[in-house]
């Protein structure tokens, strides 16, 4: 992307993108953060349900279909999640990008 001609409408245009996903980030951001209880709770689950010493059990527990089933939604979520939150980032460094331009071309350094 050439920054020389971002214009008011392009700016216009990220400025509306973030506010337009504030909230879906925000959701996605908890939801992560839900499923990552979830996945302790699925490898607690079949930890304590588990006979054989410690080290079995926990080896039982990372192999059980409860706790893949409960990873591979985190890791689904957690993909979508920072899908979107790079997309936000490079429309914030777009932004501020565009004001470091506009403060040097009021400064003639442009």
């Amino acid at each position: 992307m050439d920054f020389r001609n971002l214009d008011e409408d392009s700016i216009s245009e990220a400025y509306q993108m973030l506010s337009e996903t504030d909230r879906k980030h925000g959701q996605l951001s908890g939801h992560v953060e839900y499923l990552k209880e979830g996945m302790k709770q699925a490898k607690a689950h079949v930890f304590l349900q588990s006979d054989g010493t410690v080290a079995e059990r926990q080896e039982k527990a990372i192999a059980s279909v409860l706790y893949d089933d409960a990873v591979k939604l985190y890791i689904e979520a957690y993909t979508e999640f920072k899908i979107l939150d790079n997309e936000r980032n490079t429309t914030a460094r777009i932004l501020d990008m565009f004001q470091t331009l506009s403060a040097n071309r009021r400064k003639g350094m442009l």
